[in-house]
């Protein structure tokens, strides 16, 4: 029995780079139906009016604008008790500009830039004035010594560095009026692009935030020579110029007219798609609106294939090619993060209804601008989950379908697409996709969190060189990669909200093929840390190695067991055998890497013993102590430990009530050796013991007794 098992691991793992041209998720015609319906193209043209507000903040006026539109525009669409969400509390600061300039007066009057203009162009919570000063070069503008022998009281700084941080150590510090930033970080590739900055919204006591302008790398590199002692230019290009020139005096006004608002509120725009059977387990889609003008990419993008999604589903309903669903679809329109927050600090109840989460955040790049790669993200390890199988079946489909492949054009397969889903507007060019590793930043990590638990994917592309600038703008964007990731996004969510009993099995195949691939995945990691480690850090090694699959398995097992709420009762029972069956795998497994470890030391493996350090951490059991709004209020105030910062928030993740300090730090250390030191960093046990400690003095967990 073992035999055959370990011989169908090894078959998973050889097969998980076969170029799959099906989905189970996905039967042909239902293929053709979202394929049909669904248009990259309308996507775009409500991508171009998303782009017409400056929403930098969830409180801002842009931002309120924005969100009354998606209203307006989600009814349209034919969702179903639209409504607008507006009374949730809000933690951040709410600022809006009204306009801002800046001005050379000398050594020749000239507008440098203005919000008018480039709407980035003035900094994030500027307050409201009009200063007049001499410009001064203080290089990065961010440490002591950028200062040394520069008086800037009274003066307006040029920086390269943070804006945030010259606004404290130049302003706050030395008495400057305000700070002009240029955007070196990218500059020699983009030298007109304009970064979106902000500076603190709440400065110290006694100190009070003045301006701060953003402008290109160009025009920075001109201010910056002008400002310098320089030698003379030759009269003839490529010789040596006589004498030098004095550094020129600048003089600048800055001009800015914004509003700070009081107790500002969290918005979510909700609509629904209605389902005929299950009412607690529902479907939510995600897409963010607050980010500054254009956006075009991060995230109005995702906010316009909402609203394309939620037209071509309705429809699709109302003229019976698709069923009505069995489970509740919810569309949110968000402030990224603070409105779930928000949400389920307000309605902790409503985490109980709620079954998965699919987010869009930056799914329209063009793809061969910057060789942006559409990421989507595989699940944490403490959300093992089914969607993680569904978003990543019905996404290879599409990835596979949308590449050319030599071999296959030779086989009479049509090429250069065999599964084309292709905007009349838009680009041919292939779908570059990559699953990865889990990652936060977007909407999905709320869900994820300890205080949520709801398992959330996202669809997000990376790297991105015009994120957060004038640059992210229409021009780099693509109706076709807009449809594709709406297409695995619908196609996803209809499967999941249409599966009844009757469909679980084919769900329940699946998942149990990917439950053996995370075991062969495990034990081919473990191996090679095993076999690529010194001699003397090959004990260590060996016991990483160990604890890898150990915890591959129970992962493994619940990842199975999330399939029981679809299952009728005999095919839970099933499950239930099946998550037993793949930890006896995972105990095969392990005797397997011990063999290896004997045939590379010549020796027994190490024998597993609890340190001091482990046996204390053994005896304690955490537990989330209060409510929603108490965990995030107190866990504001902890940091990482020294964790990278998913790693800390997995650490919390794991905390249940039943797993100890131990479990937890296997749990994470096995995670981010998975991945690699270079993706997560090194977990370490009094990381985790002094991040879990810290939480218990804090009031966020309390020890079970």
């Amino acid at each position: 029995m073992r035999a055959t098992s370990l011989r169908l691991l090894i078959l998973l793992a050889l097969a998980s780079g076969a170029l799959a041209q099906e989905s189970p998720f996905v039967p042909r015609e239902v293929f053709e139906l979202w394929n049909a319906e669904l248009s990259g193209d309308r996507s775009f043209e409500h991508l171009r009016h998303l782009t017409l507000y400056h929403s930098p903040n969830g409180g801002s006026r842009g931002f309120q604008e924005k969100m009354r539109w998606i209203l307006q525009k989600a009814r349209e669409a034919g969702l179903e008790d639209v409504r607008l969400i507006d009374h949730l509390p809000y933690r951040g600061t709410a600022w809006t500009v009204k306009s801002a300039e800046l001005w050379m007066l000398q050594p020749e009057r000239r507008r440098l830039t203005s919000h008018a203009d480039v709407p980035v162009a003035i900094a994030n919570y500027s307050r409201s004035g009009t200063w007049e000063g001499e410009l001064v070069d203080v290089g990065a503008g961010t440490s002591d010594a950028d200062y040394a022998g520069k008086d800037v009281r009274g003066k307006i700084v040029l920086v390269s560095g943070s804006a945030s941080a010259a606004m404290r150590e130049a302003v706050w510090e030395r008495g400057a009026l305000g700070v002009v930033y240029y955007n070196a970080q990218r500059g020699l590739d983009y030298p007109d692009q304009v970064a979106y900055i902000g500076i603190s919204p709440n400065p110290p006591a006694g100190k009070q935030n003045t301006f701060a302008f953003s402008i290109s790398y160009r025009m920075g590199l001109e201010l910056k020579q002008r400002l310098a002692r320089r030698t003379a230019p030759a009269a003839i290009p490529g010789a040596a110029g006589e004498g030098t020139l004095e550094g020129e005096k600048i003089v600048l006004r800055a001009e800015v007219d914004a509003e700070f608002h009081p107790e500002p509120k969290n918005w979510i725009v909700e609509g629904w798609i209605r389902g005929t059977k299950y009412r607690n387990q529902q479907i939510v889609l995600t897409a963010h609106a607050q980010e500054e003008k254009y956006s075009a990419n991060d995230d109005n993008s995702g906010c316009a294939n909402l609203l394309e999604i939620a037209r071509a589903w309705t429809r699709l309903i109302r003229e019976g090619r698709l069923p009505r669903p069995v489970r509740d679809v919810r569309f949110w329109w968000v402030n990224e993060f603070a409105s779930q927050y928000a949400y389920f600090a307000t309605y902790p109840e409503q985490r109980r209804a709620l079954l998965v989460n699919i987010n869009q955040d930056m799914v329209g790049a063009k793809q061969s601008i910057g060789s942006r790669i559409q990421h989507i993200t595989r699940l944490p390890h403490s959300r093992a989950s089914f969607l993680e199988t569904v978003v990543s079946s019905v996404a290879e489909l599409v990835m596979r379908g949308n590449t050319a492949y030599l071999s296959a054009g030779q086989a009479g397969t049509p090429q250069p697409f065999s599964r084309p889903i292709l905007a009349l507007n838009g680009t041919r060019e292939r779908y570059g996709a990559e699953f990865v590793p889990y990652f936060g930043n977007t909407d999905h990590h709320a869900f994820n969190d300890v205080i949520i638990g709801i398992p959330g994917v996202t669809l997000t592309n990376w790297p991105d060189e015009l994120i957060h600038s004038n640059y992210d703008d229409l021009w780099q964007m693509d109706a076709t990669q807009l449809e594709r990731n709406a297409f695995i996004v619908a196609a996803s969510a209809n499967y999941l909200a249409t599966l009844d009993t009757e469909g679980a099995p084919v769900l329940a195949a699946q998942v149990r093929a990917s439950a053996l691939r995370v075991l062969s995945e495990a034990f081919a990691r473990a191996s090679e840390l095993l076999t690529t480690a010194a001699p003397a850090a090959r004990p260590q090694a060996y016991q990483d190695g160990d604890n890898l699959i150990e915890q591959a398995g129970l992962r493994a097992a619940r990842l199975l067991e999330s399939v029981r709420v679809f299952a009728a009762p005999a095919l839970a029972e099933q499950l239930a055998e099946e998550a037993r069956e793949v930890t006896n795998e995972a105990t095969y497994l392990r005797e397997r890497l011990a063999v290896q470890y004997r045939r590379l030391a010549g020796e027994a493996p190490p024998v597993a013993s609890l340190s001091p350090e482990e046996q204390a951490m053994a005896a304690k059991v955490p537990e989330i102590a209060g409510t929603p709004a108490e965990f995030l209020d107190k866990r504001s105030s902890i940091g990482n430990q020294g964790l990278h910062s998913l790693m800390a928030f997995e650490v919390w993740c794991f905390v249940d009530g039943r797993r100890s300090y131990l479990d937890i730090y296997r749990a994470v250390r096995a995670e981010a050796q998975l991945a690699g030191e270079w993706y997560y960093g090194r977990v370490t046990a009094r990381q985790v013991s002094e991040l879990l400690d810290a939480g218990v003095r804090a009031g966020l967990l309390k020890l079970k007794q």
